[in-house]
């Protein structure tokens, strides 16, 4: 009896901390953050024009320290944020009820922002990770979604 009590604290215990490390780890995990070599004009340009090239249309660039100002008088670092969309990706996850839900992500964002130290930098979410929560067919689209983004911002990695 003993051994079953122990044995069954030690499942717990593994189990609880692992449930903090996953906690602690997911936001790293969930999105991506890079430094770019450009000031932020630039980044977004070249984001805009490798997107294109990959099949991407940019449907919007958001630019957030404007909104801010205009609405709420509050001035905040140069904040952008590009919104993608790739109708043949799109058009395989809205035709079916199984997959219609993942219209809440869309139009794909990459943002692209100023931190105090006067650094561009950029984050978009793990779509490989995000894919593979949800499974299926939404997996595979995600999954190429992840691919086009590695070429998009591979000039941030070179």
């Amino acid at each position: 009896m003993n051994k079953i009590i122990i044995y069954t604290g030690f499942t717990l215990l593994g189990a609880l901390i692992m449930g903090v490390a996953m906690f602690k780890m997911a936001p790293s995990m969930m999105v991506h953050e890079l430094k770019s070599p450009y000031g932020i004009d630039k980044t977004v340009e070249v984001i805009s024009e490798n997107a294109k090239k990959q099949g991407w249309s940019v449907k919007q660039v958001a630019n957030m320290q404007k909104t801010m100002k205009k609405k709420l008088q509050e001035d905040i670092p140069a904040t952008r944020v590009i919104k993608l969309g790739h109708a043949k990706y799109a058009l395989t996850l809205l035709k079916e009820d199984d997959t219609r839900f993942v219209a809440a992500m869309m139009p794909h964002s990459v943002a692209v922002f100023e931190k105090s130290d006067g650094s561009t930098y950029i984050s978009t979410m793990n779509m490989r990770l995000m894919g593979k929560i949800f499974g299926g067919e939404t997996a595979v689209i995600m999954g190429k979604v992840q691919d086009d983004d590695d070429i998009i911002l591979k000039f941030m990695m070179d």
